[in-house]
């Protein structure tokens, strides 16, 4: 018999919805739930000393301004960093896995001394994956600087500094340490390795990291 009850079908529909709403969150906090240690992202021993005070949660990444897979993740990760929470830091650090990677991770470097990396770190990105252009070496990198309102003599004196030799050779080390062997790479709390591949996908990364995090910031809470 069909029901020309308005009432009883609009109840039917109501539960349906519902069940499925529940369904829904129950198989993604449980989707969560499933990163492997091993599989998903990898332990650090020992752990890499990070750049926060206690408390706060590091989550670093493994970049190089040349390669195409971190000019994509780069959009992933300004989103993720607006919505951070305010005890997690973002780090950035320039590869040096090859030595072609020098000049560009020396121009990262040299700029974040001179205060202006921010600033100009999604032009560096769009400057070789949109316009093809061919930033290689510190003169060409001083003349795209340069048109966006960088001094030339002060970025070439930051660029040659021994202090960002000195940072070059620990991103060497630090990349060695950490296990690390392609980019980008993420490490969380200086403990935990991953990336896309390991993850399965920029979004999972990103929610693997949240997972991290979370877990880190318990550990701290339940510390103290």
């Amino acid at each position: 018999m069909k029901n020309t009850n308005p009432s009883h079908t609009s109840i039917f529909w109501l539960l349906i919805v519902s069940i499925a709403t529940v369904c829904t969150t129950a198989w993604a906090d449980e989707f969560v739930e499933e990163f492997d240690e091993g599989y998903h992202y990898h332990r650090i021993s020992p752990a890499l000393s990070v750049q926060v005070d206690a408390g706060h949660v590091e989550v670093l990444e493994l970049f190089w301004y040349g390669c195409p897979h971190c000019y994509v993740f780069e959009e992933y990760l300004t989103e993720w960093e607006r919505g951070k929470a305010d005890h997690v830091k973002l780090v950035r650090m320039p590869a040096v896995m090859n030595r072609n990677w020098v000049p560009q991770a020396r121009a990262y470097f040299a700029l974040q001394e001179m205060g202006e990396a921010e600033r100009v770190h999604a032009l560096f990105y769009e400057a070789i994956h949109v316009q093809g252009r061919r930033l290689r070496d510190m003169k060409s990198i001083s003349r795209f600087l340069g048109q966006h309102g960088i001094d030339a003599g002060a970025f070439e004196k930051a660029y040659r500094s021994s202090s960002v030799s000195e940072q070059i050779q620990h991103s060497r080390q630090f990349a060695r340490d950490s296990g690390a062997s392609s980019v980008p790479t993420v490490i969380v709390n200086g403990k935990y390795r991953s990336t896309a591949g390991d993850a399965g996908s920029y979004d999972l990364l990103l929610q693997l990291m949240d997972h991290l995090v979370q877990q880190e910031t318990n550990s701290s809470r339940s510390a103290n």
